[in-house]
């Protein structure tokens, strides 16, 4: 059975990459705003992680 978005074609693997060129842009950006660049870089990181864990089990289903 498919879920909703897969209408969208949000394959778990490719917003992972895209979340780890968003961590590698905000460490280039630098500090600005409320956040620390590496604080941003963190939490893409982290979102970039859960992603590759959920593909990683949708392979192996």
């Amino acid at each position: 059975m498919t879920s909703q978005l897969d209408i969208f074609d949000h394959d778990p693997a490719r917003l992972a990459a895209a979340y780890r060129q968003a961590a590698q842009h905000a460490l280039d950006m630098g500090d600005t705003g409320y956040f620390t660049a590496r604080e941003r870089a963190d939490h893409h990181t982290k979102e970039a992680e859960r992603l590759e864990r959920l593909a990683a089990q949708r392979s192996k289903s």
